[in-house]
């Protein structure tokens, strides 16, 4: 059983299940996790107010997951090096890059210069893990991201433009306008409340 834990507070273990020694971190706080401790996480307590957004390596790539509640085993994300403890009501909006233009996996890659994570690269076809392009807390406010697609074959770039992130308060999700902006060679599809699933329908670059 996890052990209670302040609202707004998250508690690292060095083993499963909640054992071994506990560090406490605060919603607000944006960690590099210590050399000493890199990788040594295996599990944590999250406050009923919080949220965890982690990620395996410290540049924010690799696997990523989010924790809204307790986890007694986080083994999975490969290794925690970097995340952030967050309100539990901020939402983690997620890319999954596919192909559909017939071209061989890892061809083409989308990056995405995130707001308050980064720039991201994600690849075409690369498995069914989602890539964290960016953070936005209940409410808004709109978030405009500029995108690249390359063709990492030939290096030529099929399509460069933006996106633009909107709250939609009726349903509290995450909508991507698809405006001007958009490149036409990017079709969008919700998976989650802010979870998309990105494909290229056409790889002819724009003129």
């Amino acid at each position: 059983m996890a052990p209670s834990v302040d609202p707004t507070k998250v508690i690292f273990y060095q083993k499963k299940n909640f054992e071994g020694s506990g560090d406490t971190y605060a919603v607000g706080q944006d960690v590099s996790v210590p050399g000493s401790l890199n990788d040594k996480y295996f599990s944590v307590a999250v406050g009923a107010s919080a949220k965890v957004i982690a990620w395996q390596h410290y540049n924010e790539t690799g696997h990523y997951r989010e924790w809204t509640t307790s986890q007694a085993d986080i083994s999975d994300i490969g290794g925690l090096s970097r995340f952030r403890v967050v309100d539990d009501d901020t939402r983690a909006i997620s890319f999954l890059f596919k192909d559909a233009t017939g071209g061989a996996d890892k061809q083409y890659s989308l990056k995405v210069d995130a707001r308050d994570v980064g720039t991201v690269t994600l690849y075409s076809n690369d498995g069914d893990e989602y890539g964290l392009v960016g953070i936005m807390p209940e409410g808004g406010p709109p978030v405009t991201t500029a995108v690249y697609v390359r063709d990492e074959h030939s290096g030529v770039y099929i399509a460069v433009g933006s996106v633009y992130f909107e709250w939609n308060k009726d349903n509290g999700e995450v909508d991507v306008v698809e405006n001007e902006h958009w490149p036409k060679q990017l079709k969008s599809k919700r998976t989650g409340k802010s979870s998309f699933e990105v494909t290229l329908v056409d790889n002819k670059p724009s003129e």
